[in-house]
């Protein structure tokens, strides 16, 4: 749960269902129907619908959609399939059978279209970004206010005294790279708005791959990191099975939006006990909405959703609204009973109390943290208060006391009851879908907090919990952590 100017961790949508992708002259086809309409499920292939309903790869779409905008057309540029929208461009690796059904399907943001924007290219505005003094008229209004104009020229000028003058910028169709004089960057988000404005821009080092040797190895990698950290590896399934690697495994950390797991967890019961339906609708009003991330917050008042469809949104996409609408309709007893925590705020009372304009609320709040029925008072008080501006976010941690904290067991434990339905395999996070049988992730994110829990299962048939968290002060290094978690799923493999 983060509303920042940054996207999330997990940018890649990956829905690929063990098929190698092809490129044939039928698949721009194929994508271009899928894009231009409502999906059907007469164009998914069984195997890919028992692990994708047409329902599930509608709501993906829809969220690419409110990122991009209309799309455009598709085509083959460079052997790739590529879909083109409004703002920017998806790579599209995909499979079909002899019918002309997908059987596999992955998507992934390539760097942003500017010809569709009205800027000259890509590597012409990086350029202008990086290589010379800042100028607040290519960036659109919206990433000004959550990033202000003084925090941009800051860390531009820092970026430049870290890593020297721009020396070039390498555009391709997975994304873009930076040339400093000290080093590289890779542009991992670069979207803009119809005018050819940047609404969107993340940067990251140039990671190179970890590694391991063996599990201990891992463990001290992670041992290393400055801050708080807890890292399960353990086998699922397996009476007694001692873990691969531990490391604080019963230590509550804060772990941002994997909570949402319990959430699914409770509903999962309750459909399972005659109690509610996949097919049940709920709608939304103004009460309702949260911040990002997601794009429920922007729906019009009266929209109705199904349980399955905002499970969907609230896994994949991490979208806050959808969260607090199954929050409030599956009732907290249970979610907290599952999470560990009493009382557990939703998404928009935690925004609130994080909003420096709402700085009494937070007092109390911290004042009754032994008092559980005070605290609900103020959570109750916090769910009709004012939101903050992403930019309160920009400084680095906020109110870290304000949280879902859980141990990398109890996560390890969450994501195993959860971990066949199919909303948790929409995402597949870090972990490479190809290399495993199956895939299930959920991350939560905000600044000082990092946590990423998978579920895999090995092509010889084990199935693995991997689950890390991070917590700090400071800003994390995710790129840095990413790729530990990286090289401890190629542990698995």
């Amino acid at each position: 749960m983060r509303p920042s100017w940054r996207a999330p961790v997990f940018l890649s949508v990956s829905l690929l269902a063990s098929a190698h992708a092809q490129t044939t002259p039928d698949i721009p086809a194929a994508v271009t129907r899928l894009f231009s309409g409502p999906v059907q499920a007469e164009w998914l292939a069984p195997d890919l619908q028992a692990v994708l309903s047409s329902e599930q790869l509608q709501v993906a779409l829809d969220g690419l959609r409110a990122q991009l905008g209309a799309f455009v057309s598709a085509g083959t540029q460079g052997g790739m399939t590529v879909a083109v929208f409004e703002k920017g461009q998806l790579g599209v690796q995909a499979a079909l059978d002899d019918q002309g059904r997908f059987t596999g399907l992955r998507f992934t943001p390539l760097v942003a279209s500017a010809d569709a924007t009205g800027a000259s290219s890509p590597r012409e505005l990086l350029r202008r970004i990086f290589g010379g003094p800042l100028d607040p008229a290519l960036f659109a209004p919206s990433f000004l206010e959550a990033l202000p104009e003084a925090q941009l020229r800051s860390f531009l000028e820092g970026l430049r005294a870290q890593y020297g003058p721009l020396q070039d910028v390498q555009v391709s169709a997975t994304g873009a790279t930076l040339i400093f004089e000290n080093g590289p960057l890779n542009v991992t988000q670069f979207t803009l708005d119809a005018q050819g404005r940047v609404t969107g821009l993340v940067v990251a080092p140039v990671t190179p791959e970890v590694t391991f040797g063996s599990p201990d190895e891992a463990r001290a990698a992670f041992a290393a990191l400055p801050g708080q950290v807890s890292l399960l590896v353990q086998e699922v399934g397996v009476q007694g099975a001692a873990p691969l690697v531990a490391l604080n495994t019963t230590r509550p950390l804060a772990v941002g939006s994997t909570f949402k797991l319990a959430i699914l967890a409770e509903l999962q019961a309750q459909v399972s006990a005659g109690q509610r339906a996949w097919t049940d609708e709920l709608t939304l009003t103004d009460a309702d909405r949260s911040l990002p991330s997601g794009t429920l917050q922007d729906a019009p008042t009266g929209s109705r959703y199904t349980l399955r469809d905002l499970a969907a949104r609230m896994i994949s996409q991490s979208d806050n609204t959808a969260t607090d609408l199954l929050l409030n309709a599956v009732g907290r007893a249970g979610v907290e009973a599952r999470f560990g925590q009493r009382p557990m705020p939703g998404t928009r009372e935690a925004f609130a109390l994080k909003n420096p304009a709402n700085a009494a609320l937070l007092a109390e709040y911290r004042a009754a943290v032994l008092n559980v029925p005070a605290r609900r008072d103020v959570l109750e008080r916090a769910r009709v208060a004012p939101l903050p501006a992403a930019s309160a976010f920009a400084g680095g941690p906020l109110a870290r006391d304000v949280e879902w904290f859980a141990s990398t067991g109890r996560l390890c434990r969450l994501m195993n009851d959860v971990a066949p339905l199919k909303e948790t395999q929409l995402n597949p996070g870090v972990a490479d879908p190809a290399a495993f049988r199956s895939v299930s992730f959920k991350g939560g994110s905000e600044p000082g907090v990092l946590n990423l829990t998978t579920q895999v299962t090995t092509p010889a048939g084990r199935t693995y919990c991997v689950s890390a968290t991070w917590n700090d002060a400071r800003a994390l290094n995710d790129p840095q952590f990413l790729a530990l978690y990286g090289g401890v799923l190629r542990l698995l493999r």
